[in-house]
């Protein structure tokens, strides 16, 4: 699989346990436990990353969320998908406020890993689909 997800999660206990899952998925992985490297790994690497997953809620620079994050990532690659994790998910705004920013899928911690897999695998196969049927 040439897929390249990049996991935004500042909690080191899941961004690690999110990167083993997904890599014995037979995904190709690469985290950022910050913001600020987020940013770095968007901006200044020359990989293209398919899919997004996002913490809304970023520790260290205040101000900047998941959807931040995303944005930044929209302006280098218009196609890269993203699910927003966040535990703020009873909150319907932020949806609402996800999905107008273009945001796949909204997941609410706690989650099943199984049902983050699932999502994954729908909306890069979906992603696939769509790309195999304009060329």
């Amino acid at each position: 699989m040439n897929i390249l997800i990049l996991i935004v999660e500042d909690d080191k206990y899941m961004n690690e346990t999110l990167c083993e899952v997904l890599e014995s998925e037979g995904y190709n992985v690469e985290s950022a436990l910050s913001a600020l490297d987020a940013i770095n790994k968007i901006k200044h690497s020359e990989k293209y990353y398919q899919l997004l997953i996002l913490d809304y809620n970023l520790q260290y620079l205040q101000g900047i969320t998941g959807l931040d994050i995303f944005k930044m990532a929209k302006e280098n690659d218009p196609d890269v998908k993203a699910i927003m994790i966040s535990a703020y998910g009873k909150d319907k705004e932020l949806k609402e406020k996800a999905r107008s920013t273009g945001i796949d899928a909204f997941i609410d911690k706690p989650f099943l890993i199984t049902d983050l897999i699932d999502t994954v695998d729908n909306i890069l196969r979906h992603s696939a689909h769509k790309e195999t049927a304009s060329q």
